[in-house]
């Protein structure tokens, strides 16, 4: 799913990284877009508030679904993704790992035209849960964000140059910036429970790859030794083993062994895990893991990182269920 959504619009998740680092309430649906890749459209964009709409006559999730009358690339939930739609799309991705330098995309993603339909269908199932949702986009607000984004362009022709040079009229650009914007809401409602302050333990660990090593380390730290020392002298992580192995505050969801995390948040401080083993699924090579709880915050504020990492997971734990409750035609073959 990760790699999939690298087609979504890069501001979908700095939307995240910015709420993480505001200390006020949640996600602020104001409109912005990764369109016009210039420092003064993303400032503009954040010192701008627009609420998000509940529809009306002039407000509009997502456009009626007209019978198409040309070839079809996908349905989702019997809306069209029309074949034109997904080679404009495939077009502009190619133009802009082009202009990157990579040349030979093929080769180095052979699954981007999958990425490329995938990230169009994504924006559908967006857009029909914000319907779902009464979040909608009005008039008014693209014209105020077509007018910043031009504005930031300078001379209206610089504007209208950027468009032709990445292959979008302005009725198209409109579309994805009104995409853009409704998709910025429905990640405001989505992670709009995403606490700011959390449970949060500090612990540090060691990591050895000797069960009978491991054994002999928990003997000693039960004996008395001191596990910082132990792990500073024995613990294959030469990042955190300067330090005692000491990891720092973090909360659930943050470790990348669940179990020593796990083993973490069950300790009292001061208390020294038993061994906790895990085996690599590729190379089956198993670490053997011990855990020395320090200290327990139980409502500690999260870090802008750790905030981001809960909103993302928040936001791409529901667009999986979003796909996973879906109906999806595909009508072309994105493999060859």
């Amino acid at each position: 799913m990760i790699q999939r959504r690298v087609l979504l619009s890069f501001l979908l998740f700095l939307t995240l990284l910015l709420a993480a680092c505001r200390d006020d309430a949640p996600l602020s649906p104001t409109p912005t877009t990764a369109a016009v890749a210039q420092p003064e459209a993303s400032s503009a964009s954040q010192d701008s508030s627009a609420a998000v709409s509940v529809p009306t006559a002039t407000a509009t999730a997502i456009p009626p679904t007209a019978t198409p009358t040309e070839p079809l690339a996908a349905m989702v939930n019997d809306q069209p993704i029309l074949m034109s739609e997904y080679e404009r799309e495939l077009a502009r991705y190619e133009q802009a790992q082009a202009e990157l330098g990579r040349s030979e995309i093929s080769s180095e993603n052979p699954d981007y035209r999958t990425l490329v339909l995938d990230a169009l269908v994504e924006r559908v199932l967006i857009a029909q849960a914000a319907e779902a949702q009464q979040l909608a986009v009005t008039p008014q607000m693209i014209e105020e964000k077509m007018a910043e984004l031009q504005a930031a362009a300078g001379d209206p022709g610089n504007f209208e140059a950027w468009l032709k040079a990445n292959q979008w009229t302005e009725e198209e650009f409109r579309e994805a910036l009104a995409a853009e914007m409704l998709t910025e809401s429905v990640v405001s409602a989505v992670t709009a429970d995403v606490p700011y302050a959390v449970e949060q333990v500090r612990a540090r660990y060691l990591q050895v790859d000797d069960p009978a090593l491991a054994q002999s380390l928990l003997d000693q730290a039960a004996a008395g030794a001191d596990f910082a020392t132990l792990s500073e002298q024995n613990s294959l992580d030469r990042v955190t083993a300067p330090s005692g192995g000491d990891l720092g505050f973090f909360a659930r969801g943050s470790l990348l062994v669940p179990a020593v995390e796990e083993a973490a948040f069950t300790l009292e401080p001061g208390q020294v895990s038993e061994i906790i083993t895990h085996t690599d699924v590729n190379s089956g090579q198993a670490t053997y893991y011990l855990v020395q709880l320090i200290e327990r915050d139980p409502n500690r504020s999260l870090t802008a990182d750790l905030r981001y990492k809960l909103l993302q997971q928040a936001f791409e734990t529901w667009l999986d269920a979003q796909w996973n409750q879906a109906t999806i035609i595909r009508f072309i073959d994105t493999d060859v």
